[in-house]
């Protein structure tokens, strides 16, 4: 009777150990889930993060292309001014050029050349906006492209 008595005495002290290997085990695996959560936490603030950037930067590239359209349509309209006031000049030079051989006083004369130099800095003026106008849509576009 001893013997029966040793026998499962045996068993629950084998049972016991292999039931205190397996809690052992769990506590591992639970710690390690802990961390591994924290760590899917901090992955998902990251994939957060990083749509956040992806959407500004989408927004960024919209509003560049907004802003090159802009600067493609103010250039146009100032290229148009620009041959516009060109022509107005030309006729304008030819006029004063026809009206200055029939005048005979220098004081109407120096009013012609004064006209002829207002128009000839208004058309600078003109030619160096839309020069600027290129040289910023350039810029811009080089912006872009990097």
């Amino acid at each position: 009777m001893v013997v029966e008595e040793e026998e499962p005495t045996r068993e629950v002290k084998r049972l016991r150990s292999t039931l205190s290997t397996a809690m052992k085990q769990i506590e591992q695996l639970i710690k390690r889930m802990d961390s591994l959560s924290e760590e899917n936490k901090k992955l998902k603030e990251v994939v957060k993060l990083m749509e956040k950037n992806v959407w500004k930067a989408q927004h960024e590239r919209d509003l560049a292309k907004s802003n090159a359209k802009d600067l493609e349509y103010q250039k146009g309209i100032l290229s148009e001014q620009m041959k516009t006031v060109f022509e107005q000049l030309e006729r304008t030079f030819e006029q004063l050029k026809t009206i200055s051989s029939s005048w005979e006083q220098d004081a109407e004369l120096d009013q012609l050349h004064q006209v002829i130099g207002q128009l000839q800095e208004e058309k600078e003026k003109a030619s160096r906006r839309a020069e600027k106008l290129a040289e910023d849509l350039e810029e811009y576009r080089q912006r872009t492209k990097a």
